[in-house]
């Protein structure tokens, strides 16, 4: 039976946002703006995650300082969290309505490759944070073990579902781990892999799709 569903953030419940504006706003705010520093910081978000296995602060602001050829200010990443705030997508009523059916039903978490407190920022703006119980993946992210574990909290992982929009981080490594996946094909890739369920976004996901799965559990058993 299915008791729990996790979610990716990114890509998944945020959708269609681009950072470079928070950057760019971040860095004038900070004193260190330039164009070349906004390229250098936004390769250094996709850096940090081949270096590290979690997200702290120490090490967040020596890598983001250390990509853009600058030492970053103790404000930093304070900074950067309030414009990230923002940066959502227009509101969006049907997600709401989705996410606060899904909660009278099920539990809820997050599992996302970032700080919490940023990420919960973001969806609370959205009018959908509060239907989140945790946060998982800041102090391990995924594609470790300890991410998918952690996040299934004390339910088994064929309890829980992984819904996200990364074939590899949100569907392929969560089903390594024993979890149900649901994945997010918002570009409409063609995959020729069997990929399981899949629905083009969050509000696509209801009890009927979710039954469906645990029909499909019971099956092979």
């Amino acid at each position: 039976m299915i008791k729990r569903l996790i979610f990716d953030v990114d890509g998944t419940l945020i959708q269609g946002v681009n950072f470079v504006a928070s950057v760019e706003k971040t860095l004038k705010r900070i004193g260190v703006y330039s164009d070349e520093a906004v390229r250098l910081f936004l390769q250094g978000i996709k850096t940090y995650e081949q270096m590290y296995d979690n997200y702290n602060i120490v090490d967040y602001t020596t890598h983001m300082g250390n990509a853009i050829n600058r030492e970053m200010p103790q404000e930093f990443v304070t900074v950067f969290f309030e414009e990230l705030k923002i940066c959502i997508p227009p509101r969006n009523q049907l997600l709401i309505d989705a996410i606060q059916r899904l909660a009278q039903r099920y539990e809820l978490v997050l599992l996302t490759n970032y700080f919490a407190e940023s990420q919960l920022n973001r969806l609370n703006n959205m009018g959908i944070g509060q239907y989140f119980q945790e946060c998982y993946g800041e102090h391990k992210i995924k594609p470790n073990k300890e991410a998918y574990l952690s996040a299934c909290g004390d339910k088994k992982p064929n309890e829980c579902v992984m819904i996200g929009d990364d074939i590899y981080l949100d569907i392929t490594r969560a089903k390594q781990e024993g979890l149900n996946t649901i994945w997010i094909n918002s570009k409409e890739i063609t995959v020729e892999a069997n990929i399981g369920t899949m629905v083009k976004s969050v509000e696509e996901i209801s009890k009927k799709l979710i039954d469906k799965i645990e029909d499909g559990l019971m099956e092979g058993e």
